[in-house]
């Protein structure tokens, strides 16, 4: 049985290999919080347990890969923003086997909020965009 002590963090990478174009920019952010002994921030991340993934990696690689580190995690953070799609990538993928193979509490994240006056009506219209059943 694996070790479940990491945090696997689940993002749009909008199709490009740029950081600076995508959601991935923000897992560098959380990535460099978590070095800095000035902030107060600390978490095992999956994504480093496992080997890295090529941007010409077959997608049964990319899933094979992603699965295992979600086995070899307690939870999962997902990071929207307003560049987020939700129709495209790997993250219906990724949230889909977080709830219904491992069974891993989720962490919202949603950038460019300070705070949610309605947070439910909110989480509703875009649950729906992304969570088809």
């Amino acid at each position: 049985m694996p070790y479940r002590n990491g945090t696997y963090i689940a993002f749009d990478g909008q199709s490009t290999a740029n950081p600076t174009e995508s959601d991935l920019r923000y897992l560098g952010l959380l990535r460099s919080w978590n070095k800095n002994r000035n902030y107060v921030l600390n978490y095992y991340d999956s994504h480093l347990k496992t080997y890295k993934v090529l941007d010409t990696s077959l997608k049964k690689t990319l899933e094979a890969r992603l699965m295992e580190r979600m086995r070899n995690s307690k939870n999962m953070l997902i990071i929207l923003s307003e560049d987020t799609n939700y129709d495209r990538g790997m993250l219906n993928f990724e949230i889909e086997k977080a709830v219904d193979v491992y069974e891993l509490p989720l962490i919202v994240a949603y950038t460019g909020c300070d705070y949610l006056l309605e947070p439910v009506q909110y989480l509703y219209k875009r649950a729906k965009k992304w969570y088809h059943r």
